[in-house]
């Protein structure tokens, strides 16, 4: 459900569109079908070094396209060349904090969904680095859980966004190869001169919308098919299918029918605002449920 919630973003960015009845853009379809062609035709190299760095090579590409074709402009650049090499964040917001009893249920919902998130990229770390992978590792899950959840309460004290896994980060480490954790280190310290050079950021910030969309693509097709290989890993039974059926359904429905449900009562609208959301939450009652109901029926 995370890789089917990046689809509508990725291709609207590929076709350079901000809004549904928006006319494609004609250099935007050809950057990002030039850029994703770049990255496919390394990705799908079977040996050889240079399959590592298919989506850095397909992001250079990109810029320099953009550049050719207009995309990325003086003004874009003239920001970049203003900012300072070096400078302090800002933390604004820093231990102010407030509290409200009605964001509580959707914090909820939202705290849950972000750690099944987790869990889910976990395994796939785990899955991607044992080709005999049957079931997941306790204590190794436990750690990325709990590793989760302190990154996202220093950086709430801190007054930043919460942090979060990214399952397309887990997928690009599947497309390349590359799972080694010296990478991770020098990806902690890549942020952290982020934080301190806007010149750096500031490159990354104004990536062109096709460039983007291509990224969102190459990644999302491996993300679609690991979840799909963690689902078929162990034998689907009828308890299994309808856990995972009836939630695939109704999840994808917010996305298809997204005026659906819009009467609905206010209480229960933070539930139906997401695909992922409504997905997760229906799995995990249905997953308890008909395993209560398995297990009742077992005894009698």
């Amino acid at each position: 459900m995370v890789a089917e919630g990046l689809i509508t973003l990725g291709v609207s960015k590929f076709f350079g569109v901000n809004y549904a009845s928006e006319p494609v853009q004609p250099l935007d379809l050809l950057v990002a079908c030039l850029t994703l062609a770049v990255m496919v035709a390394v990705g799908v190299r079977p040996t050889g070094r240079l399959r590592l760095y298919g989506a850095l090579i397909g992001l250079v590409s990109g810029y320099l396209l953009s550049i050719v074709t207009g995309i990325l402009g003086h003004d874009q650049w003239r920001h970049i060349v203003e900012a300072p090499a070096f400078a302090l964040p800002h933390f604004e917001g820093m231990f102010q904090f407030s509290f409200q009893w009605s964001m509580a249920p959707l914090f909820i919902i939202v705290s849950l969904c972000g750690a099944l998130k987790t869990y889910g990229n976990l395994i796939l770390c785990e899955k991607i680095n044992d080709d005999d992978w049957k079931q997941s590792d306790p204590a190794r899950i436990q750690g990325g859980l709990m590793a989760d959840g302190l990154c996202v309460v220093a950086s709430g004290l801190l007054g930043g966004m919460a942090s979060d896994t990214a399952a397309s980060n887990v997928a690009l480490s599947s497309a390349t190869g590359a799972t080694s954790r010296r990478i991770g280190f020098g990806a902690g310290f890549l942020f952290i001169l982020l934080g301190f050079s806007p010149k750096l950021s500031g490159i990354l910030s104004i990536m062109p919308r096709p460039v983007m969309g291509a990224i969102l693509i190459y990644v999302t097709c491996f993300m679609i098919f690991s979840g799909l290989s963690i689902i078929m890993a162990s034998k689907l039974d009828p308890r299994k299918t309808f856990s995972i059926g009836i939630a695939l359904i109704f999840g994808l429905s917010v996305d298809f029918l997204p005026t659906l449900y819009a009467n609905f009562p206010k209480v229960l609208q933070p539930i139906f605002s997401s695909s992922l959301v409504l997905a997760t939450v229906l799995a995990i009652l249905l997953n308890q449920s008909l395993s209560w109901a398995t297990r009742t029926g077992t005894r009698q």
